[in-house]
């Protein structure tokens, strides 16, 4: 697939019709584990801190809203937040729904070594709605992903793009093995695209809010630098 020469975001596309919507879905997490519904709770109270309303709660799901200035114009923002193993509805289609219509996707999920995104018992459902979904008439022509699981921009950036396509999307990826219950970032990455802040404030605003991505047993020697960072940012 032919790679488009692009140096910056399209938030002017994100924005453009008065609307942002973005959905932040939350685990489940794999092999038993129960974090992933204290990080739900974590990024409510985030949320909440930093302004937004909630406006509706289904098992599963909250929606928050709120409205702020860009460019001279008020855009009203609508966040779902989703809590992946409690999820009331159907989650493959909430999945393929998000993948179309939202102007930004955030994924809190297990990195599964590169082979999978840990999403469910059952991962080839939503890699297939990633390799098939993507020609859907009325997706967005600009959409912004934050892969928040380990390793991504190893794991996934290139096949992410073989998948969605260079044109329109841009990914949010993270250099190293990451602290799962760390929520923080993707709460900064919202109040720095409402203040309309370019990606390079928005990548050191969320690896300031990181912190120091700790030492993995199997990090290779020479990354053990102390001045390494977590989240890069790819522009497509």
């Amino acid at each position: 697939m032919n790679k488009t020469t692009r140096t910056v975001p399209r938030y002017d596309m994100m924005f453009s019709d008065g609307k942002f919507n973005a959905t932040l879905l939350i685990g489940p997490d794999p092999f038993g584990a129960f974090y992933d519904y204290s990080v739900f709770q974590g990024a409510r109270l985030k949320l909440k801190k930093n302004g937004f309303e909630l406006t509706g709660h289904k098992v599963g799901m909250d929606t928050f809203e709120t409205v702020f200035n860009y460019n001279g114009d008020n855009i009203r923002a609508r966040i779902r937040l989703v809590h992946g193993r409690s999820y009331s509805g159907d989650l493959q289609e909430l999945w393929r729904e998000s993948l179309a219509y939202e102007d930004m996707v955030y994924l809190k999920s297990h990195a599964g070594y590169g082979k999978h995104l840990s999403l469910s018992d059952d991962v080839s459902c939503f890699t297939d709605a990633m390799k098939e979904g993507f020609s859907h008439p009325d997706r967005k022509p600009y959409q912004l992903y934050y892969l928040d699981c380990c390793k991504s921009e190893m794991y996934y950036r290139d096949l992410f793009w073989e998948y969605v396509g260079y044109e329109g999307v841009d990914l949010i990826l993270h250099q190293w093995f990451c602290n799962y219950i760390i929520i923080g970032p993707v709460v900064v990455l919202l109040r720095e695209l409402m203040a309309g802040s370019d990606f390079e404030t928005i990548v050191a605003e969320m690896n300031d809010e990181y912190g120091v991505p700790h030492v993995d047993v199997e990090d290779d020697p020479e990354d053990l630098k102390q001045d390494r960072k977590m989240v890069t940012y790819c522009v497509g």
